[in-house]
C-alpha cells in the first residue's frame, strides 16, 4: 500500500525483551516506492535506521516486545526523534488480536513468519489502525547545572567555583530570556525554580507547559555548564486512538482558582463531566477540557470575564459565555442542583454552563427542526453561533450553494373597455361593506378596551397572588436551611462527642501507663511507626527524645545506619522492634554500643505512640546484652592483641634473617 509516510512495522523474531541474551527483530519499511524487509536486526540498529530515515511511525502489536519494564520504554522513546510516534497497531488498553485485525481490513499473513507480521504492522499503522504510545505529558523540563566537580579544595577553590557559578548564572538567564519571548510571542506558560551559590547560581530549573518539539533549546555539554532538556513523563502508559472518535461538541463552564472548577454539557443540556481540582495549570484544563470533547462556548458565572478563562477561551477559539451580570448564589444552586455536585467549585462551573445553555436552547432546537437528514446538526449550530445563517450553514456542510430566486413582476392586465361598468358597480356594492365593517370594527375596539380593564385587574390579583405565595414559600425555603444547619450541628456536635470520649479513653489509659511508670511496675516506652528517620522526627518533634528514653518501632524496614546515628546521637537507652532490621543498621547497633531487641523477647504495650513495657522482661535482656557487648569487645581486644604479637614475630624472624 503507497503511502507518503514512512512507517517502520517491526515484530521480534528471536529471543525476548527479558532475556540475557539481546532479542532480534525483522523490521518492514513502509513508504511509496514500496516495502523494505530487514532481518534479525538489533534494537540499537533499529535506533540508529530510525534516525537516518526519521520515520512518522514505529508500529508493533504489543510494545511490551520492546522493552521489559516501563523504565527501559521511557529511556527507548527519549531516544527516538522528535516527530516520530510509537504505536500499538492492536489498540490501547483494550487490545484486539492482530489476527482479526487484519482480517477485518482484508490482510492476510502467516503467524509463523515474523517479516510478514512486521509488513502487517507497518500496513495497518498506514491506515491509522491502532493507538499511540503517550508515556509524555505536553511539558517539558529544563535543568542548568555545573558540568564539572568542583574538587577538594584549595587555595583557588573560591575562585573556581565562582567562575562555575557564574557560568550556571549565565546560562540559565540566556534560557530564561528564550522563555520569556516564548512566552510573549506564542503564550506558552512556565515556572522557574533557582538555587543561588557563591558566586552565581548551583542551578537553574524550569518547568515549560509545552511539549519539546515547540521549544528551541537543546540538551548540551559545554565547559563548565551542562544543559538537560526532557519531556514530562506521565503518571501512567496512556494510548491514543489514530482515528479519533467524533467529538462532542460542549458547553464548558469554569470556575477559576485555586481550585478549579469545571462543568461540561453537551447541546442538548446533559451533563458530559463535571470535576474539580487544586492547583490545576492552564495546560490541565486545557488537555481535560480536550479530553471530553470540542468546546463551542466557554462560559462563568461572573462578569466580566477572569483573565485565566479568557486565556482558555482563545486557545480553543470559542465563543464566549458571560452572563449580562454575575450570577447569585441562589440562582446557580438552582441551575446545578438536577445535575448534583461535590462543592461549589463544581456548583458554579455547571451554573455557568447551564445558564448559557438555557439561554440558547431554543435557539439550538430552532437549527435542528430546520436542517435536512444526513447534516451534522452540531456543526451547523456551531456555525450560526458564530454568525452564520441556518440555511447558508447547511449549504456549507452539504457542498452545494445557496441561490436566491429573482423576484418577477407580472405584467398588468387590461381589462376590457366593456366590463368598467359592472366594475364600477362592484366598487361600490365594495364601498358600502366597507363602511358596515368599519362600524364593526368600532364595536370591536370598544369591546377590547373593555376587556383589557379586566384582563389588568386581573394581572394585579396574579401578582398579588405570587407575591403572597412568594413570601411562603420563602419562609419555607428559610425553615428547609435552618432545619438543615440544624441536622449538620447536630451531626458535628456528635462527632465532637465521640472525639471527646476517645480522648477521655486514651487520657485515662495514659494516667494508668505513668501510674506504672511511677510506682516502678512499668518502663515507659515511645512508640514509631516505622524505623526511618521521619518517623523518628515525628516523635521527637510531639514527645520529645532524651537521653535513657527506650523507642519501640511497629515496622523495621526502612532504616539504616544513618537511623541508627541519629537514635545513638539522642542518648537512647534501648531499641524494640517488630521484625527483623537491616544487616548493615545491626552492624551499626552493635558498633555503636546501643542494645536492640525483637518485641517477641521484650514486650511493648501500647497505646497510640506511647507504651510500656515489664522490667522484668526487658532489664534481664538488658543486661544479657551488656555483658555480651563486654564479651565481644574483649574478643576483639583479644583478636587484635593476637594480630600485634604474630606480626612482631614475623619481624623478629625477618630480621633475625
Amino acid at each position: 500500500m503507497p503511502t507518503d509516510k514512512v512507517i517502520f512495522g517491526i515484530d521480534i523474531a528471536k529471543g525476548s525483551p527479558g532475556a540475557k541474551q539481546h532479542p532480534r527483530y525483522a523490521v518492514a519499511i513502509l513508504t511509496s516506492s514500496g516495502i523494505e524487509h530487514h532481518k534479525m536486526v538489533s534494537l540499537h540498529k533499529i535506533i540508529r535506521m530510525v534516525w537516518q530515515q526519521r520515520p512518522h511511525i514505529l508500529a508493533v502489536d504489543n510494545v511490551h516486545e520492546l522493552t521489559s519494564g516501563r523504565r527501559d520504554l521511557i529511556a527507548l522513546m527519549r531516544k527516538l526523534p522528535p516527530g516520530t510516534r510509537l504505536v500499538q497497531v492492536t489498540g490501547g488498553e483494550h487490545p484486539k488480536s492482530l489476527t482479526s485485525l487484519a482480517h477485518n481490513h482484508n490482510l492476510s499473513f502467516d503467524r509463523l513468519d515474523s517479516n510478514q507480521e512486521a509488513e502487517t504492522c507497518a500496513v495497518l499503522a498506514s491506515m491509522d489502525v491502532g493507538a499511540e504510545v503517550l508515556l509524555f505529558e505536553d511539558k517539558t523540563f529544563i535543568k542548568v547545572s555545573r558540568a564539572r566537580s568542583l574538587g577538594r579544595g584549595g587555595w583557588s577553590q573560591n575562585r573556581y567555583r565562582r567562575k562555575v557559578h557564574g557560568h550556571v548564572r549565565q546560562k540559565t538567564r540566556e534560557i530564561e530570556d528564550t522563555l520569556r519571548t516564548l512566552n510573549r510571542e506564542q503564550d506558552l506558560n512556565y515556572s522557574s525554580s533557582i538555587v543561588k551559590g557563591f558566586g552565581g547560581y548551583v542551578r537553574g530549573e524550569f518547568l515549560v507547559d509545552a511539549p519539546r518539539s515547540r521549544i528551541p533549546i537543546k540538551q548540551t555539554r559545554l565547559g563548565n555548564v551542562q544543559v538537560r532538556v526532557q519531556d514530562v513523563e506521565r503518571d501512567a502508559l496512556m494510548f491514543r486512538a489514530l482515528k479519533e472518535k467524533k467529538r462532542k461538541t460542549l458547553i464548558v463552564g469554569i470556575d477559576p482558582g485555586t481550585t478549579t472548577g469545571l462543568g461540561m454539557l453537551d447541546l442538548e443540556g446533559n451533563l458530559v463531566k463535571s470535576h474539580s481540582g487544586r492547583g490545576m495549570s492552564v495546560s490541565d484544563i486545557i488537555e481535560m477540557i480536550a479530553r471530553y470533547g470540542k468546546p463551542m462556548i466557554i462560559a462563568t458565572d461572573v462578569r466580566p470575564m477572569p483573565g485565566t478563562v479568557e486565556k482558555i477561551r482563545r486557545s480553543f477559539n470559542a465563543i464566549p459565555g458571560e452572563p449580562d451580570e454575575s450570577l447569585s448564589s441562589e440562582y446557580k444552586i438552582n441551575l446545578a442542583r438536577p445535575y448534583g455536585y461535590s462543592n461549589d467549585h463544581e456548583r458554579d462551573a455547571i451554573a455557568a454552563s447551564a445558564h448559557v445553555f438555557r439561554r440558547h436552547k431554543n435557539k439550538f432546537e430552532e437549527i435542528r427542526k430546520r436542517i435536512p437528514p444526513g447534516i451534522d446538526a452540531d456543526k451547523v449550530i456551531i456555525r450560526v453561533m458564530k454568525g452564520d445563517t441556518i440555511d447558508s450553514a447547511v449549504a456549507g456542510l452539504s457542498g452545494r450553494i445557496v441561490v436566491s430566486k429573482p423576484h418577477v413582476e407580472e405584467p398588468a392586465i387590461e381589462e376590457p373597455d366593456e366590463v368598467t361598468a359592472d366594475l364600477r358597480k362592484t366598487i361600490k356594492r365594495q364601498h358600502g361593506t366597507i363602511n358596515s365593517l368599519r362600524t364593526y370594527l368600532d364595536e370591536l375596539k370598544s369591546e377590547i378596551t373593555t376587556k383589557k380593564h379586566r384582563i389588568s385587574a386581573l394581572d394585579r390579583k396574579i401578582k398579588k397572588f405570587k407575591s403572597d405565595s412568594y413570601a411562603t414559600l420563602r419562609k419555607s425555603k428559610e425553615m428547609r436551611i435552618r432545619d438543615e444547619n440544624i441536622r449538620n450541628q447536630e451531626h458535628e456536635l456528635h462527632h465532637k462527642d465521640r472525639r471527646i470520649e476517645e480522648l477521655t479513653e486514651l487520657v485515662e489509659e495514659l494516667k494508668r501507663l505513668r501510674n506504672l511508670e511511677i510506682s516502678g511496675r512499668a518502663i515507659p516506652v515511645k512508640v514509631a511507626s516505622t524505623f526511618t528517620k521521619e518517623a523518628i522526627a515525628h516523635v521527637k518533634e510531639h514527645y520529645g527524645i532524651n537521653a535513657g528514653d527506650v523507642l519501640f518501632f511497629k515496622d523495621a524496614s526502612g532504616g539504616g545506619p544513618a537511623t541508627v546515628d541519629m537514635l545513638s546521637q539522642a542518648g537512647v537507652m534501648a531499641v524494640i522492634f517488630r521484625g527483623d532490621i537491616a544487616h548493615n543498621a545491626q552492624e551499626k547497633f552493635l558498633e555503636k554500643n546501643l542494645p536492640f531487641f525483637n518485641v517477641k523477647s521484650v514486650p511493648v504495650n501500647y497505646l497510640d505512640e506511647m507504651g510500656v513495657v515489664d522490667p522484668d522482661d526487658f532489664n534481664p535482656a538488658f543486661e544479657k546484652f551488656n555483658e555480651e557487648s563486654k564479651a565481644r569487645k574483649r574478643k576483639e581486644k583479644e583478636q587484635l592483641l593476637s594480630s600485634l604479637v604474630e606480626e612482631y614475630k614475623s619481624e623478629r624472624r625477618r630480621g633475625i634473617e
